[in-house]
């Protein structure tokens, strides 16, 4: 019996530990919204928006590495003080668990529904082998292609467990940060049959790819985190006029030089950075605006901490962030062809529609956040709890 699973559910939902940076949270949504307009404006793209291509390319020049960012700065320190073994068994289920959870119930769909589902012949039993081979046995998430963060935010943790206890200095973190960030770089430049990319590409061949390439460029960025962190760098109280300005400043800086990365992308046709295929365009551009638009966002965040529901959104960012795939593969593309042939390339309705349909994206969401806490909270990143239909994974 569970007297109070409803008492339980609003306390890991409503209630803010002391310690907690409650404006991470807020962060977290507001990166959240970002994606799920820039994946509603790729498919604009893809219709032949030039409109959106620039809308994608400014959103993606830093809200994938935002979360990395984040991820960082809320790191546990010293954890090489716990045993590998219980390190390794909560994070993997708190990301992998997730990870194939959220992967597994859109293959549902596709049953019926072949979607935007790259590379895979469905419904036939050869595209299912393959995508069911690549999502599992090679961590490139086939049928919920927004789930590929929980994968490389796993590599990142265990690179970060190894590295933690050498992080004793500001000088130490920027030097290791810069030791991963050049070896990701070189990487994303010369190992291509690596990157998950290759996977996609019509003879593409299944090899145990888990980010591990991009975990490395995305562990520089989430050393960022670290370091911000250490250095109480946005904590506590900051007048609301200093987050306000630092934010435009931030906006200002991220506008006159995102467009400046060219070239060096590894997606033909595609101008921009992706995380995911390990894109990254200039070596020394990319970090400027990833992280210049990081700063922005959690300045903006540090202004409306505040405000419950970005709170409660933000605190269920794991569950959105799975969502998403069902738009990403089933609904936005057909949405974004259907619009763009009605109005055109008009940057007006192009940005009004995009935030419009990002918004109700999420809130179609929420339902499922308290189902899904309710019954199976296990399998959507807190392992900790026990019931309703599975006991709690680790203690």
């Amino acid at each position: 019996m569970l007297p109070n699973r409803k008492e339980h559910f609003m306390a890991t939902t409503s209630q803010l530990p002391v310690s907690r940076l409650c404006f991470v949270d807020i962060a977290r949504i507001f990166g959240i919204a970002l994606m799920y307009y820039g994946h509603f404006i790729e498919s604009y793209m893809k219709a032949g928006s030039a409109v959106a291509a620039m809308h994608y390319k400014f959103i993606y020049s830093f809200h994938m590495p935002l979360f990395f960012i984040l991820s960082g700065y809320i790191a546990k320190e010293h954890v090489f003080n716990t045993g590998f073994d219980l390190y390794l068994k909560r994070h993997a289920a708190s990301r992998l668990v997730p990870y194939v959870f959220l992967s597994t119930i859109l293959i549902i769909p596709t049953f019926w529904n072949t979607g935007n589902t790259v590379g895979l012949e469905l419904p036939t039993v050869e595209g299912y082998v393959k995508g069911i081979s690549a999502t599992f046995l090679a961590g490139v998430p086939y049928f919920n292609i927004p789930t590929w963060f929980l994968i490389c935010l796993f590599v990142v943790e265990m690179m970060h467990y190894i590295t933690s206890r050498f992080l004793v200095s500001n000088y130490r973190i920027i030097l290791i940060s810069g030791v991963f960030y050049l070896t990701g770089s070189i990487l994303a430049w010369n190992a291509g049959i690596l990157g998950p990319i290759n996977i996609l590409s019509q003879h593409g061949k299944i090899f145990p790819y888990f980010m591990i390439v991009e975990a490395f460029t995305c562990y520089s960025l989430y050393l960022v985190g670290v370091c911000l962190r250490r250095n109480n760098i946005l904590v506590g109280i900051i007048p609301a006029y200093k987050c306000f300005l630092g934010a435009l400043l931030c906006l200002v800086l991220l506008y006159y030089t995102y467009d400046l990365n060219k070239g060096m992308f590894v997606i033909p046709f595609y101008d921009a950075v992706i995380l995911f295929a390990s894109s990254h365009g200039n070596p020394i551009l990319f970090p400027l605006t990833a992280v210049t638009g990081s700063v922005m966002i959690m300045l903006l965040a540090k202004l409306t901490t505040d405000i419950k529901v970005l709170m409660f959104l933000g605190r269920n960012t794991l569950i959105i962030l799975g969502l998403n795939g069902v738009f990403y593969h089933f609904i936005n593309d057909r949405l974004a062809t259907w619009l763009l042939a009605l109005h055109s390339d008009d940057v007006m309705i192009i940005l009004i529609s995009g935030i419009v349909i990002a918004l109700v994206s999420i809130l179609l969401t929420i339902p499922f956040i308290f189902l899904l806490h309710y019954f199976t909270p296990q399998l959507v990143g807190k392992p900790k709890l026990d019931g309703p239909l599975i006991p709690r994974l680790v203690s």
